[in-house]
Formats: structure tokens, C-alpha cells, sequence
């Protein structure tokens, strides 16, 4: 079967960084983050290093932080974790041949605000094994070794494979493949949604363009064509009787189109999902109900209060909504913020420039 433009044929993402173009993230930012859950992911000094070089190079976010705006990836960061990145800013600067200020004035201003970030205490740091197992290896990445245990299936933003791998890390760009993974998984599904939102007969008309406009911009085109679908189904309908048989009688060579696009789509994403699941900090064999609680907040849509979280989780970690009530408001100041009154999100938004 013919392959995605933006697939290499072993299923995995082509070197033409796809993914670098901005009107991609621009267009899922239109489009929204859908029904589906963010993926929780964990960022490292090192990959914030990488990032801010590649960034200073092309003008181009990189594909972390593009996930992150358009809502596929939710990054978070260790407080710790974010102190040795602000520690290390001079000497990154240094490196990369800028001024200290405009390092840290570009990580403030368009990294921090699409990063939450956790100051774990010293007894929820010691909840994984994996963790603790990192910790003998690397005092220094044990915070983000904790946040990324408690917080697993997440993505892993990491070069360093060496003190990483008690936590399934094997390669210095896991966590970036897992990244764009994740976006061929969102690409895919709004493919799938265009395809199955598209009845032939509207769009005959546009068979041409539709294939021209797949061909030459690729992921981009199926967001594209979804935010014009109800437009076009409304014109359609409004078409006189006849008008409506001579559009219906040209659309079987559109819906052989679609049905071809609808198969590509779903053995796509089907493959994205398969990637995605390899590249990731894999789950624990035991959850923790402290686990539990961290991750479903991770990758909730919006503030949930302790009754809240008690409907949502499985019996086997769902603690009593008293013990939740406390667990909330004891940690509020450090591993979760209350957005409205008794309604809590997991960590906190942070400025190095505002905030010291």
C-alpha cells in the first residue's frame, strides 16, 4: 500500500522534518486538541539545550514545544529539574555564542508558558524504584527520574540514555521520536475525522484539488480540509434537485478517493500509535494510587476537584475523597495548583525573569 508523504517506508518519520514546518502547528492550534487526551511528557536540561540551539538556528520551535501548543503533548518539568536548566543558561549561551539575557529571555517568554511545572517532595520522589535506580546512577537527573516514573506511559525529553535507562530510555532521541510519533497519531486521527466527516457528493467537484492539495502539503491539508467540511456540507444542501443527481452521479470516482485515504489513514495512525507506545517511559507494574492521581491530572482537559478524580479513577488506586481532599490541598503549593476553589490541575506556570 502506498505509504503517507510524511511516512518513511518502515513506518517511521521521513528526514525532511515534516514536523518543523510552523503552518502545521499553526493549523492543529485552529483545529484544537480534539477529544483526545495530551500525552503527559517530561522535559531534561538536555533536551531544553538542544532545543534552544535548534531554535536560535532556524527561528523554529522545536517539535516539543510545538506539541505542546497545539495540545498533543503536555510538557511538565521537575522544579529542580528547572533550577539546573536556569543554573547552566550561561553556559549554554556561552556555547552558542548569545548573550545570557537572550537565552533566557527566549526560554521565558516562549518555552515557560507552555510548561507545568512540579516540585515533588522527597517522599513522592521515592514512589518508583526506576527512580531511585536513576538517583544511584545520577543524583542531578533523579528529579525528572521521579516526575517521568509517576507520571508513566509519558515522553521523555532526553539525550541521556546512559542514567536514564532504569526508566526504558535505549536511544539519545527517544524522547524526540516519541514526540513525533504522537503528532503522525493527532495528524492521523484528524485525517480519519476528514475522511469520515466527507460524504463523496459534496465534494466531487473538488476531486482534483483534494489530491492536489494532499500532495503538496502533506499532514497539513487534512486539517485544512476538515475545518472546511461543515461549509461544504451546507452548500451542498442548498444545491437544486438536479444540481444534487449531477454532483451524486460524479461522486463515485471521489469516493473511491476517500475509501483509498480512509485505509492510508487508519494503517497510519495505527502505526503512529504502535511507535508512540515503544518510544515511551513504559507504565509500572504496580500503579500507585499517588500515581494514579498525578497522570489523570496530567492529561485532564481542564481543573478537577478531589470528588472528581474519585468518579474517574479504577477502584483498585481510587483513595476516598477525604484522603484526596488532603492529598490536593497539602501539596497545592508545590505539586498542584488550584485554579478555582477545591478544583486542581497538576503543577504550576513559571517565569524565570518575573519570578527570580
Amino acid at each position: 500500500m502506498e505509504r503517507a508523504p510524511w511516512q518513511s517506508s518502515h513506518g517511521g518519520p521521513v528526514s525532511s522534518d515534516w514536523w518543523s514546518d510552523p503552518a502545521l502547528y499553526e493549523a492543529m492550534e485552529r483545529m484544537g486538541a480534539g477529544q483526545r487526551r495530551p500525552v503527559p511528557g517530561v522535559l531534561d536540561t538536555s533536551c531544553v539545550r538542544t532545543g534552544l540551539a535548534r531554535q536560535l538556528e532556524t527561528g523554529v520551535p522545536p517539535a516539543s514545544l510545538g506539541a505542546a501548543r497545539n495540545g498533543t503533548v503536555c510538557l511538565f518539568m521537575e522544579r529542580d529539574t528547572l533550577n539546573e536548566t536556569c543554573r547552566k543558561l550561561p553556559r549554554f549561551a556561552q556555547q552558542l555564542g548569545v548573550p545570557t539575557s537572550r537565552l533566557a529571555s527566549l526560554f521565558d517568554r516562549e518555552w515557560l508558558p507552555h510548561i507545568r511545572v512540579v516540585a515533588l517532595p522527597p517522599a513522592l520522589r521515592e514512589l518508583d524504584d526506576r527512580a531511585l535506580a536513576v538517583r544511584s546512577l545520577d543524583a542531578d537527573d533523579y528529579p525528572a527520574a521521579a516526575l517521568a516514573a509517576l507520571l508513566s506511559p509519558c515522553v521523555l525529553l532526553t539525550h541521556d540514555r546512559k542514567h536514564f535507562g532504569p526508566l526504558g530510555i535505549q536511544s539519545s532521541s527517544q524522547g524526540v521520536n516519541a514526540v513525533i510519533a504522537a503528532l503522525d497519531v493527532k495528524v492521523g486521527e484528524m485525517r480519519l475525522q476528514a475522511v469520515v466527516a466527507m460524504p463523496a457528493a459534496p465534494f466531487v467537484a473538488a476531486h482534483a484539488g483534494i489530491r492536489l492539495t494532499i500532495d503538496h502539503m502533506g499532514p497539513a491539508a487534512w486539517v485544512l480540509i476538515a475545518l472546511v467540511v461543515a461549509g461544504a456540507l451546507w452548500l451542498y444542501w442548498r444545491q437544486a434537485p438536479a444540481r444534487k443527481a449531477a454532483i451524486k452521479t460524479a461522486a463515485a470516482d471521489a469516493a473511491h478517493l476517500l475509501l483509498a485515504e480512509s485505509q492510508r489513514a487508519a494503517l497510519s495512525t495505527q502505526q503512529s500509535r504502535e511507535r508512540l507506545a515503544m518510544y515511551l517511559v513504559p507504565r509500572p507494574q504496580c500503579v500507585t494510587p499517588t500515581a494514579a492521581v498525578l497522570r489523570e491530572l496530567a492529561t485532564a482537559p481542564e481543573s478537577m476537584s478531589a470528588t472528581q478524580l474519585y468518579d474517574t479513577l479504577s477502584a483498585p488506586v481510587r483513595a476516598p475523597v477525604g484522603a484526596l481532599r488532603d492529598f490536593l490541598h497539602t501539596n497545592k503549593h508545590s505539586v498542584f495548583c488550584e485554579a478555582h476553589r477545591g478544583s486542581f490541575l497538576l503543577g504550576g506556570r513559571y517565569s524565570i525573569v518575573n519570578d527570580g
